[in-house]
Order: C-alpha cells, then structure tokens, then sequence
C-alpha cells in the first residue's frame, strides 16, 4: 500500500464510515438515500428526491496514543505505534469517549442552520479500540445511563454506531437513544 498523508487517510476513513451508514440506515427504514454533498459541516446531505437530511461522522478512540497508531498506520510521516503495556479499563475509556464525542455533537451551535432546514439529522459514532468486542457495547450504554440517557433528539434524529475500521464492520443504533 502507498504512503499517504494524513488528510488522505482521514478522507478514505470518512468514506467508509459514510457509505457504511447510509447503506445501514437504508436498510433500517425503507429509504434509498444518497450522498449529495459533502460540505465541511456536517459531513453529508442525503437525499432521495423527496426526503432530505444530514449525516456527522465522529470517531471514539480508546486514548489518544491509539488515534495516533491508527492514522500513522499509512501515513508518509511513519506509523507511531500505541506503546505496549496495561491498560486499566479500556472498554470504561472508549465508552467515556464515546459518550462525549455524542454529547459535544448534539450541543454544536454550527448545526443550526443545517437543523433549521432539513431537521434533526444523523450522527454515526466510529469506536476505536484494540479490544472493541461486544463487551464493550454493554460497557458503552451502562456509560450512557450513569449519564442519566440525555435526549439527543434536537440535533440528532438517529445514532448509530459503528464498531472498528475493517470492511463490513457493524453499524448499529446507538444504546438507549
């Protein structure tokens, strides 16, 4: 594989996420929605025809040394590899990050204008952590009640969730919203 520069391997990154999503949100509701622009805020406009919306793309890292790893993976700049060891908690990290990376999108004054004219939109949230499996998952929506489950409804009609950057990775709704 070619050496890329970071803003290459994000924009692959959000490709994947994208298509990932709307595929899954499709198929969860009947829809054929597709991508028909792609401003910096949010990430996509979707529509059918008919029915238009939005979609953010957000990622939840298990720590910031595993986001480092992960984007300097191809990078022109060299991999930077997570150092080894243990770690306490990772599921507790990645739920916490995760929970905030929802919570700092639902409160984003730059969605305004978008929720003004197409309405609440979509949030999908990418986890990323070396030990992300289904444990993981019960550990986010137990993070997501201690939190006491705060409606993200003004901003975000749908959440979902994806698990990890391979192909075919899961897209899921969210816990508890």
């Amino acid at each position: 594989m070619a050496l890329q520069s970071r803003k290459a391997i994000q924009v692959a990154h959000e490709a994947a996420v994208l298509a990932a999503t709307v595929a899954e949100h499709n198929r969860r509701h009947g829809l054929k929605l597709g991508v028909v622009s792609q401003p910096s805020t949010p990430d996509a406009i979707l529509s059918d025809g008919t029915f238009t919306t939005w979609l953010e793309i957000t990622d939840a890292f298990h720590s910031p040394e595993w986001a480092q790893s992960l984007s300097s993976h191809n990078s022109i700049k060299g991999h930077v590899p997570m150092k080894s060891g243990l770690y306490s908690d990772p599921d507790g990290a990645l739920a916490s990050s995760a929970c905030e990376r929802l919570l700092h999108k639902a409160t984003k004054a730059s969605y305004g204008a978008v929720i003004c004219q197409y309405g609440p939109g979509i949030l999908v949230v990418n986890l990323q952590s070396p030990w992300l499996n289904d444990d993981s998952l019960v550990v986010l929506h137990e993070e997501w009640c201690k939190r006491g489950s705060p409606s993200v409804a003004g901003t975000f009609a749908h959440v979902y969730i994806r698990c990890g950057s391979e192909s075919g990775a899961p897209v899921l709704p969210w816990p508890g919203t």
